[in-house]
């Protein structure tokens, strides 16, 4: 039986012993198509010859991919019969393009992999916008599949901060004029943000420790986008701490961190989650900090402070769903979010500071209610006390990274960590350049 023959989408291995060649497949199926098929028992010919399949063949095969190829994917690896053959069919997909093969890059040629040149590699690079492709595709949901309730609530809000013009709520016309329907069918983007089956997780923790170790409260959450940021935002204000101010005729409750800051960082996380994967946002309450996990990958060359001080402009993954979150005004501008928290922080003495990893994004609030753990026999300025907290949370932190936190030169930082260099609280280990702080017991 022959199933077709190779060409851009689609690979024939004889056996799972070709493993480390079909992740040079992979790769440069990916790289040209984003998306590809790879079968194992069958001739480059497309002959169906089979092969032996135990419990642990297929996965020989995802750890191989999990391996080999990066930037992560998750794919579909299926056991299959065909003529009354055991073979093994992969379907992947991703469009976070350029991947590479145990560090190597390839591009398809009809059916034949090639290692791509370092020209094709750059102008692969630069032609790659950062903002998702995913947002676009079709669904097979129609507008059946989207939660009224949810919609006509975005709705309202839209209309009421002034953000969409519509006379009357019509579900078909909204999700069409918000681009998320097309020919009858939802796109990603709408199916996630409005969905009413949508399969978004949220896991929202508080811990005991500001390690991950003692839960005192777990819960899990499915649900679409839209739904989940008010949910995630409404846990942080039941957790942290108020105080109230009373003026001559109003009474004001006041959160220990600036609620519109932590609404920018939810829905930071929210718009730049990688929805190749299906991904989990993370809330984690702990004693000294507020943690919120994005998993989406940030910038490899750009943090946020390259952000607040260069006013570079926002890198959108899912360009389509952070604009109609600003619609109902989740975000107050979008593409500004890192200038606005730093802004907001700044104005009620809030530190944060955040840290990158291989396939997510953590930003931390430091809470205002942290002491120093140290027998204090000086009296700290408040700026004193924010770098202190500052170098007690990112022991990596650069004296460049502190001035923009405080928007302060720094040659007044240096002033102040030469004073608490002083008072014994804290010391420097290493060089400028590779060393990090240390906090004094």
């Amino acid at each position: 039986m022959k199933i077709g023959e190779e060409n851009e989408i689609l690979e024939f291995k004889k056996t799972t012993g070709e493993l480390k060649d079909a992740m040079d497949d992979i790769s440069a199926l990916l790289n040209k198509h984003c998306k590809g098929t790879v079968y194992f028992g069958v001739t480059d010919e497309g002959i169906v010859k089979g092969q032996q399949i135990t419990d642990s063949t297929k996965k020989d095969v995802s750890r191989k991919i999990n391996e080999a190829i990066e930037p992560r994917i998750t794919p579909t690896i299926e056991k299959i019969v065909l003529d009354n053959k055991d073979v093994i069919k992969v379907t992947f997909y991703g469009h976070n393009r350029p991947y590479s093969s145990y560090g190597k890059y390839w591009i398809r040629e009809g059916s034949v992999s090639r290692k791509m040149s370092p020209d094709e590699l750059k102008r692969l690079i630069k032609n790659e916008d950062y903002s998702s492709k995913w947002e676009q595709e079709l669904t097979d949901k129609t507008i059946n599949d989207i939660d009224n309730e949810t919609l006509l609530d975005f709705y309202n809000s839209s209309k009421a901060c002034g953000r969409l013009e519509m006379k009357e709520y019509d579900k078909e016309k909204l999700l069409a004029m918000l681009g998320v329907i097309k020919e009858g069918k939802i796109n990603n983007a709408g199916y996630t943000l409005f969905g009413s089956d949508a399969k978004i997780g949220l896991k929202l923790a508080t811990y005991a420790t500001d390690n991950k170790v003692t839960f005192l409260d777990l819960k899990l959450i499915n649900g679409n986008v839209y739904n989940l940021v008010g949910v995630a935002l409404d846990y942080i204000l039941s957790k942290i701490n108020w105080r109230v101010e009373i003026g001559s005729r109003k009474r004001d409750e006041i959160p220990e961190i600036p609620e519109k800051a932590i609404r920018e960082i939810i829905v930071n996380a929210f718009a730049h989650a990688d929805y190749d994967v299906v991904p989990e946002i993370e809330i984690g309450i702990h004693p000294n900090k507020i943690e919120i996990y994005n998993p989406g990958t940030f910038p490899d060359d750009l943090t946020p402070y390259d952000f607040i001080s260069k006013n570079l402009s926002s890198y959108k993954r899912n360009r389509l769903i952070l604009d109609i979150l600003f619609r109902s005004k989740d975000v107050e501008k979008s593409g500004t979010g890192f200038q606005r928290v730093n802004e907001l922080c700044l104005k009620q003495n809030v530190s944060w500071t955040f840290r990158k990893e291989a396939y997510g994004f953590f930003f931390e609030f430091i809470r205002t209610n942290v002491h120093l753990n140290v027998q204090i026999n000086v009296h700290l300025t408040e700026q004193e006390q924010r770098i202190f907290n500052l170098i007690d949370s990112n022991d990596r932190i650069t004296k460049e990274e502190l001035a923009v936190r405080i928007n302060k030169s720094e040659k007044t930082v240096q002033r102040i960590i030469s004073k608490l260099i002083s008072y014994n609280f804290i010391e420097r280990v290493g060089s400028n350049k590779d060393g990090y702080w240390k906090v004094k017991e």
